[in-house]
């Protein structure tokens, strides 16, 4: 433990503070996991964490199995860094990773998604379907700090890329897209191609005439009640990841 911060106006606080805005993370290269189970679900320990001082001998373990700087924090002066009231009293400062190149058989393409509570959400369903490549196509910030708890882990696992839809076709030349949109083929039924680019567009408006333009196929999840017109945009694109992928997978 290096120190022992006891003001509001300590430098790193001024940071953390900083990173709840995209323009702070922008500059900064660095964004905040706050929440005792998504820092469990760091591989890498090294980032630097904060922690609650009144909470920390119960998290005594976590502490002294950290690789990075670890730093206590007086409560008043946590509780006015914390963002949700369930984070246990400690959170991570963490680099934003680089971006890699698309390799996955499967590359999920977020058209607009704006809401970061279903980016988070989409993450964590996507990494677990085994799909990890992801772009991000006009959308709400991926390391938004509720798009980061959303997530819970996926954040860390997947692999981002934020994209103009101008640069998409070029982007995605080596993958055959295909588009959720509700009056498109029944996704069960769907064989996917060799390299699929699936696309999901925004909350209230579905995809975009960009990518639209470069769809090759329009899929939908069938829905069999009635009264209900719609599905949110996290769980269509969870049922059809779960579709594509358990036909690839099997």
């Amino acid at each position: 433990m290096n120190e022992m911060i006891s003001s509001a106006q300590n430098a790193k606080i001024k940071l953390i503070r900083s990173l709840s805005d995209k323009k702070g993370r922008s500059e900064s290269g660095l964004f905040v996991a706050e929440g005792i189970n998504l820092i469990k679900d760091m591989q890498d320990k090294s980032a630097s964490l904060f922690v609650r001082a009144g909470v920390a001998e119960k998290h005594k373990h976590l502490l002294e199995n950290w690789t990075g700087e670890t730093t206590l924090v007086a409560d008043k002066v946590f509780d006015g860094i914390s963002e949700t009231v369930s984070s246990g009293g400690v959170l991570a400062v963490v680099p934003i990773p680089k971006s890699k190149p698309l390799s996955g058989r499967i590359v999920l393409l977020l058209d607009g998604i704006s809401d970061p509570g279903n980016l988070g959400t989409i993450l964590r369903t996507a990494c677990a379907l085994g799909v990890y490549d992801i772009i991000g196509a006009e959308c709400a910030d991926f390391y938004n700090p509720k798009t980061v708890r959303a997530s819970m882990g996926g954040i860390f696992l997947a692999n981002l890329l934020e994209a103009k839809r101008e640069e998409l076709p070029d982007l995605l030349r080596d993958y055959t897209v295909a588009a959720l949109d509700m009056s498109g083929a029944d996704v069960y039924g769907f064989v996917p191609p060799a390299r699929l680019a699936l696309a999901v567009g925004n909350e209230a408006h579905g995809v975009s005439k960009t990518v639209s333009a470069i769809s090759s196929y329009t899929l939908a999840v069938p829905m069999y009640g009635g009264g209900i017109e719609s599905l949110n945009a996290a769980v269509s694109v969870s049922i059809a990841l779960s579709a594509i992928t358990h036909r690839i997978y099997q």
